[in-house]
């Protein structure tokens, strides 16, 4: 074969190497894998130091698991006549990817991959990769997260937002439908001991229809259900659920806001609920949460609340908990709400359902700074890319805001953030009901 400059080019055969053989230059690549990754250096796949903020998609490998560990291992095969991809494309025994929302240390319960190069020759009837059986459709694989009260705030955002996202991240899945993609977790809501497997099967059931059809699958059940019970093989694999596979930080949720705002309207119509509906008269609900965090005087705040002349029309509600409640129920419950004051972390997570042009007052925590207190905002990552809907903190900037328990010392960070139980003030929070309430334009004159 003769190059423009009339030398010799060296053999080779692409129809081979990378197709099915057939000599038609459309055909998909049946044999050998291959991946496209985001985030993470996708461009230097031996930045190990990455792992835990990498996605990707991989076509055509098998997943297996390292012995007893928490650690699986992607059998990644590549010609093997082209010997420099074994050093060149992903170096084994690297911690490849996270699979774990917010991963950034490898502890002992944490679930990761690995990738394996593997040569293999496809024409060579014996060898052993040359003749798998792999699963159609697209699997998504990660680790879900319990925290010790299973919060649905969290399970929306830390889990199934993540898988999500990371379907919209890749054009090959963006535009997949529930019926073609499957969830497996590392571990199933049945392990989880008492209350937090059925919240969990609660939680699953009514969120992941967004993602998939099908019923959350444990892996380990897919590899006992498989012929062979040490490998599974899939044509198309989505993994990694670092700290941008879900909710990113700062830069990283840039141009989201059309992603959450299509996983909100996604949610509800999996619900029967309209997405676009939009309340016709005000309805203000405070949340009453138990544990940290907690609003003090939420009683209090209530009954000033209705006896103000200029909330006299607008029906006001406190919400405890939703324990008896449906994920359906609780999801039509916040469709009517205009106004929602939660305090922060998981539990505020809930209200990104809201109505268009809702308001969510949510209080910040407090920071010390050189002896000064400032507000901080816990969930600013998330609140700072939502369009459908207007957020306001509620500012925590003085010594009087909130009480702290005598165990902990008002100096200490983490304390301040996650142990300090809110005061609500009226001179603070009744300012921001006023702006919701202009801001919605639909209070009654």
């Amino acid at each position: 074969m003769l190059s423009k400059n009339g030398r010799e080019c060296a053999e080779y055969d692409f129809s081979i190497i990378w197709l099915n053989g057939s000599g038609d230059g459309n055909a998909l690549n049946w044999f050998y894998s291959s991946f496209q990754c985001l985030n993470g250096n996708p461009g230097d796949f031996h930045t190990e130091a990455s792992w835990s903020s990498r996605q990707c998609i991989f076509h055509n490998v098998c997943l297996r698991q390292n012995g007893s560990s928490s650690k699986y291992v992607i059998d990644y095969f590549y010609p093997s006549s082209i010997k420099s991809l074994a050093t060149t494309l992903i170096r084994s025994n690297n911690t490849f990817l996270a699979l774990r929302h917010a991963a950034r240390h490898v502890s002992g319960d944490l679930s990761t991959v690995e990738v394996h190069p593997i040569p293999m020759n496809h024409q060579n009837q014996t060898d052993p990769n040359s003749n798998l059986s792999y699963l159609d459709d697209t699997y998504l694989i990660y680790q879900i997260l319990p925290d010790g009260d299973m919060n649905f705030g969290h399970v929306i955002f830390d889990d199934a937002f993540g898988l999500f996202a990371n379907l919209k991240q890749f054009r090959a899945t963006r535009y997949s439908s529930p019926k073609k993609n499957h969830v497996l977790v590392f571990r199933s809501c049945s392990q989880f001991p008492g209350n937090l497997s059925s919240l969990c099967h609660k939680f699953t059931e009514g969120i992941f229809p967004v993602i998939t059809s099908h019923q959350v699958q444990s892996i380990s059940s897919l590899f006992n259900s498989s012929v062979n019970s040490n490998r599974i093989c899939f044509r198309e694999l989505v993994a990694g659920h670092g700290s941008t596979g879900a909710v990113g930080w700062g830069p990283n949720n840039f141009n989201r806001a059309e992603v959450f705002s299509e996983f909100r309207s996604k949610l509800l119509v999996a619900h029967g609920i309209n997405p676009n509906a939009t309340p016709q008269q005000h309805h203000i609900m405070l949340v009453n949460k138990t544990g940290r965090r907690r609003f003090n005087n939420m009683n209090e705040i209530y009954s000033k609340i209705l006896t103000t002349p200029r909330y006299s029309d607008i029906k006001v509600t406190i919400v405890n908990d939703f324990k008896n409640v449906s994920i359906t129920q609780q999801l039509a419950l916040f469709q009517t709400v205009t106004v929602a004051i939660s305090p922060c972390g998981g539990i505020s997570l809930l209200f990104f359902v809201l109505p268009r042009h809702s308001t969510l007052i949510v209080s910040s925590y407090p920071q010390l700074s050189k002896d000064v207190y400032t507000p901080g905002r816990m969930e600013a990552q998330v609140w700072d890319f939502q369009s459908h809907l207007h957020v306001i903190h509620y500012p925590v900037n003085a010594s009087d805001d909130f009480t702290l328990s005598s165990e902990f010392k008002n100096t200490d960070w983490a304390a301040l953030r996650n142990h300090a139980n809110i005061n609500l003030k009226v001179d603070k929070l009744f300012p921001l009901i006023d702006q919701a309430i202009l801001t919605a334009a639909r209070k009654r004159i």
